[in-house]
């Protein structure tokens, strides 16, 4: 990088300010650094040695400085401005409110030092002059081989290989972003920071704006994208660095760590982002600008993203020693009650240790009137209880000893939480023995046991259902619910980053959990923290903040499996077959199809293509079948007119 030493001098800033010069001296001084200093201590008498605003600092006096040298006698205060302006420092400037300055001018000229008054209150000055010197002493510099664009309002200098910067940087024009300039870029430190402008920058903007081709045109911006696709100066808020994409090389997968590059003294935040058949690097630049600003308002998703992560590890460890069960095989009182909109009595600060362990609902009956011999099972298992009108006027109805034995045999049992329903009071004798026994009190609107069973039944036969974990990225499309599956690195989660930017929909990337219905369907969500994503060269992403609810979901039934494979032979295209393949999940066939990515096609734009073909099947139109049955009416002679090389 190129740096140009900037300069000021006393004559500038008296032009600027329109100062008037009291004492004259060297007007031509030069200023090379933004130094302002408000007299202080020096007006006591006091002299740091070391200090070195005394001899490069302009120098500043207000109303208070001018206030305390008036109560000081003649001979003690000429004594102090002697030493005071034996010092070297440049100039010092009075304010429109120091008005006794007879002596201090005096001793100013004998020690030929330059003295100017301003119009302006000494804080404002001070403030005014600090904006100008930053201005026109700001450390400037020229950088090559960079595109600085701004992208969501963020300013991004991008460097790495030309036909990566080049094809991403057109791509992002496309999408409404901004650019400034690739070549010669003038880096200035102004009042705002690190500013980057259009060197080549002139009156008409249809001449200044190129992206240069290497051997090629270059491309006039303005021409091909409208003046609004340019602006001539951004602050520069980040660096990324395009490269291709190295198998042996790690990528930030986490986004924990604060990596910087130092420019003119600036410490600008730095990301590396790998290129490979079928990523699109103007997505993943897109969500790297909207990522810096979720930083900048304080939102970190990675380390949230780990801290989380750190919790439930910690947590399953305790229930772990605890004998508990950890992971599906368990459902916590608090989830359930959540889930069910079922409201929490008594027990709320529990409610997260409880836990169910199967489907069972029970309505205790018998039990309540002490008998218990028959099975035990209802009430050791876990199950639920349910409490209804007639369980209460029943327990009314036995004397007082009868029923606080019965039910403190019934409480002695390791069901977990009790469940009222309908409006009834909840008499006082229950309530001391949920306490007493640590069980959890829920309460339903709902009036009618039946129903309440049945919903609770539903829902605890789904969340029991047989399950497994896949490896992929869950995605629903155009009402499709759509698993990318593919090995590790092939660009599953960059497939769908652009998926969701067409506006299509995330349920869960990486890891993803799929259960199985009592109706057959399989569906799918997040295994452990939903809506995070994870971008090599980018880290941890939050889906749901950077992109809003719209863009995500918290589970959907699987429609489809779509493979995403590396192309690996010099055919572009691929065998029809794969369109009527199955995946076999949870012994429920699902229509699987097979993508062979090539540095000429769109992963994004593809699965949307196979997607939209599924669709089209259910509606009863099969293309492939149509294709077939058509070529096989045409005629010898047809076929021969239409897959002929002469046009």
């Amino acid at each position: 990088m190129e740096l140009n030493e900037k300069r000021v001098t006393l004559k500038q800033i008296i032009k600027h300010f329109n100062l008037e010069v009291l004492a004259d001296g060297d007007l031509e001084q030069a200023l090379h650094k933004n130094e302002i200093y408000r007299s202080g201590y020096e007006l006591t008498g006091f002299f740091s040695k070391d200090a070195l605003e005394l001899k490069t600092a302009i120098h500043v006096m207000g109303a208070r400085e001018s206030r305390y040298l008036s109560r000081i006698c003649p001979t003690e205060k000429r004594k102090i401005l002697e030493k005071y302006f034996s010092y070297p420092f440049p100039a010092m400037v009075l304010s429109s409110q120091v008005a006794d300055h007879k002596l201090l001018l005096e001793v100013a000229k004998e020690k030929k030092k330059v003295i100017l008054k301003c119009n302006m209150r000494a804080t404002k000055f001070i403030r005014e002059l600090n904006f100008y010197l930053k201005n026109a002493l700001g450390r400037e510099g020229m950088l090559d081989e960079h595109i600085f664009l701004e992208v969501y309002g963020i300013g991004i200098l991008l460097r790495g290989p030309d036909e990566l910067k080049i094809g991403a940087t057109v791509e992002l024009l496309e999408r409404g972003h901004k650019f400034i300039t690739d070549a010669r870029l003038n880096l200035k430190e102004t009042e705002s920071g690190l500013s980057g402008m259009n060197s080549k920058a002139e009156l008409v903007p249809e001449k200044d704006y190129f992206l240069e081709m290497q051997g090629e045109e270059n491309i006039n911006i303005t021409n091909y994208f409208g003046i609004k696709s340019t602006r001539p100066v951004k602050k520069v808020d980040m660096i990324i660095e395009l490269e291709i994409w190295q198998e042996k090389k790690f990528y930030d997968r986490l986004g924990i760590d604060d990596i910087r590059e130092d420019i003119l003294g600036y410490k600008l935040p730095k990301i590396t982002l790998p290129a490979r058949k079928g990523r699109n690097l103007a997505v993943i630049i897109e969500t790297a600008a909207i990522n810096y600003r979720l930083k900048a308002m304080g939102v970190n998703s990675a380390r949230y993203f780990m801290e989380e992560s750190k919790k439930l590890i910690e947590k399953n460890k305790e229930r772990r020693e605890r004998g508990e069960a950890v992971g599906e095989d368990s459902l916590s009182v608090k989830m359930f009650a959540e889930e069910n909109r079922l409201e929490i009595l008594i027990g709320e600060e529990i409610a997260d240790e409880r836990f169910l362990k199967d489907t069972s609902i029970h309505r205790p009956a018998l039990a309540l009137s002490g008998y218990f011999d028959l099975d035990e099972a209802p009430y050791e298992n876990n199950g639920l209880q349910i409490f209804t009108i007639v369980e209460v006027k029943y327990l009314n109805s036995l004397d007082k000893e009868t029923r606080i034995r019965n039910l403190e045999k019934f409480f002695s049992y390791k069901f977990p939480a009790i469940i009222i329903c309908g409006k009834m009071e909840v008499p006082k004798y229950i309530t001391e023995l949920v306490e007493k026994t640590g069980k959890v009190l829920l309460k339903s609107e709902e009036e009618i046991p039946s129903l309440i069973i049945a919903k609770l039944n539903t829902y605890l036969e789904q969340h029991f259902a047989p399950s497994v974990s896949m490896h992929g990225v869950f995605v629903e499309m155009y009402g499709f619910g759509v698993l990318l599956t593919g090995k590790s690195g092939i660009g599953k989660s960059e497939t769908a980053l652009e998926l969701i930017h067409r506006g299509h929909r995330l349920i869960a990337d990486d890891m993803v959990k799929f259960k199985k219905r009592t109706n057959g369907d399989i569906v799918g969500r997040a295994a452990n923290l939903p809506y995070f994503m994870e971008i090599r060269g980018l880290g941890i992403i939050d889906i749901k903040t950077l992109y809003g609810l719209g863009a995500v979901r918290i589970k959907k039934r699987l429609d489809a499996v779509i493979e995403i494979k590396e192309q690996t032979t010099e055919n572009y295209l691929t065998s029809i077959n794969y369109m009527s393949s199955k995946a076999v999940i949870l012994d429920k066939e699902v229509y699987k199809a097979e993508l062979y990515m090539s540095s000429g096609r769109n992963a994004a734009a593809m699965v949307e293509i196979v997607v939209m073909n599924l669709m089209a099947k259910r509606l009863g139109h099969n293309a492939e079948h149509a294709y077939n049955d058509g070529l096989s009416r045409m005629t010898e002679e047809e076929k021969r007119e239409i897959f002929s090389d002469d046009f």
